[in-house]
């Protein structure tokens, strides 16, 4: 009943406006039809020369009707006339009265019709009205006396005579107006309805529903957007619990290596063996707290996140500065820097120095002797690519390097330390600046992980 209800809403306001839009164009055609129309269509010499030739040729009509009442009215006391004429009124199709002259004259008629009602003689005086026809005034002075006989015809159709002619026409035309927009609402209504459901679908957590994209337009392209977005909040869905399965297994073990030390603790009595487990298990707490950092940061940098402060950033003197504090981790690698003269971009220092952190220390663990970062820049963009001459990444793998928690098989396992959330963090700051991180093969023959940004949000 409720669908019903809310197609019916639908089908009415589409109706109701279209008929609206219809009475208001016939509204305006009548007004400009009537402009077209003699004597609005002609100049004020002209106008007036077509309502004298009417005005003769409509006298010379009615003078044997004006002979006849003028001789019957003057064959009566003058003190009769308006019960004679009150009498008459019953047997014409039009309005026929007894005026002063005083109000004839008040009518405003052309000066023709003056001259003639100040002779005495009847006149005629054609006033256009448009597309619904001209009126007709015909106006007998009565000798001897200040009153005018004055009838009143219409010429062509009266208004309420063309709706009664046209009522059968304009029932058809509502009626086919009604099922042409019948015909164009259920259509949308469907799709609408189905989009609705979905969406309710999807709401309660059947994350797999889908919109059907084959809607006519701009449902079509509602359906689609809406389908991009169940894609993304899918994915969202999909990351977020294997981040949170991630998580979980990444605190495990070194909660359990603590629980361990604690209660080797309890049963050592000798103070060296105990300092020495309080050290392993400060490094539990150290690599807790490092886990814990780094999931603050990639939680802090999510889509809806504010923007970030941006400013003008050396390049070459930062990846200069991170060489100088990297280099202590891996002093048998040839770290190398590329770069023509001062790069300088636009973004934020902190979370681009950490980006860029994150690629050389991915590359010392993964490379045999060296690690080169190129650093460019052109019109709309800024680059930094990282290359080692390790084994590489075969391209099947590229896609996973950015997810969080993700390590690569082989030589890029967990046996070179993190937790597999560098690189996640590193993409999300290109996302951040509008940019974009990618993994191909360098021309050392390892691999080479780039950062792209524009200069400017």
């Amino acid at each position: 009943m409720v669908p019903l209800r809310q197609l019916g809403g639908l089908f009415f306001r589409m109706y109701a406006g279209i008929v609206a839009a219809i009475v208001l164009a016939l509204v305006v055609m009548v007004g400009m039809s009537t402009q077209r129309l003699p004597p609005q269509s002609l100049d004020a010499a002209q106008a007036e020369a077509h309502a004298e030739t009417s005005g003769r040729e409509l006298e010379g009509l009615t003078q044997g009707l004006q002979w006849l009442i003028e001789q019957e009215l003057l064959a009566q006391p003058q003190e009769r006339w308006a019960e004679v004429v009150a009498r008459w009124r019953r047997h014409f199709d039009y309005p026929i009265e007894l005026r002063a002259q005083g109000d004839v004259l008040g009518m405003n008629p052309p000066g023709r019709v003056r001259e003639r009602l100040a002779r005495g003689v009847p006149s005629a005086w054609l006033k256009s009205s448009g597309v619904t026809g001209d009126r007709v005034f015909l106006f007998l002075p009565l000798r001897g006396s200040e009153q005018v006989v004055v009838q009143e015809l219409r010429l062509g159709p009266s208004p309420e005579r063309a709706i009664e002619f046209l009522a059968p026409e304009t029932t058809v035309l509502l009626a086919v107006l009604g099922l042409a927009v019948l015909a164009l609402t259920w259509p949308l209504y469907r799709h609408v309805t189905r989009l609705a459901a979905t969406a309710s679908t999807f709401g309660q957590g059947d994350f797999q529903a889908r919109a059907e994209a084959r809607a006519p337009e701009p449902i079509g392209h509602l359906a689609r957007t809406f389908n991009d977005m169940a894609e993304r909040i899918q994915r969202m869905s999909q990351e977020q619990q294997a981040s949170l399965q991630a998580i979980s297994h990444e605190l495990r073990t070194p909660i359990s290596r603590l629980h361990f030390a604690l209660h080797l603790a309890r049963e050592t009595p000798d103070v060296a063996t105990l300092h020495a487990q309080l050290a392993d298990m400060e490094k539990d707490v150290g690599e807790l707290d490092q886990l814990t950092e780094e999931l603050l940061t990639f939680t802090r940098l999510h889509r809806d996140a504010p923007p970030l402060e941006r400013e003008r950033v050396d390049l070459t003197a930062m990846v200069t500065e991170l060489f100088h504090q990297l280099s202590v981790f891996s002093p048998n690698l040839r770290l190398q820097l590329h770069a023509t003269g001062t790069v300088e971009a636009e973004g934020s220092a902190r979370y681009l120095r950490r980006a860029i952190g994150n690629l050389i220390r991915n590359a010392q663990r993964h490379a045999r002797s060296e690690v080169r970062v190129h650093v460019s820049r052109d019109e709309q963009r800024c680059t930094v690519a990282v290359d080692d001459d390790g084994p590489g990444i075969p391209p099947s793998e590229r896609e996973r390097l950015f997810l969080p928690f993700t390590r690569l098989d082989d030589s890029r396992n967990r046996k070179t330390g993190g937790h597999g959330l560098g690189l996640a963090i590193t993409h999300r700051i290109m996302q951040a600046h509008q940019g974009q991180a990618w993994v191909t093969e360098a021309p050392l023959g390892g691999a080479r992980v780039a950062l792209s940004w524009p200069h400017a949000p």
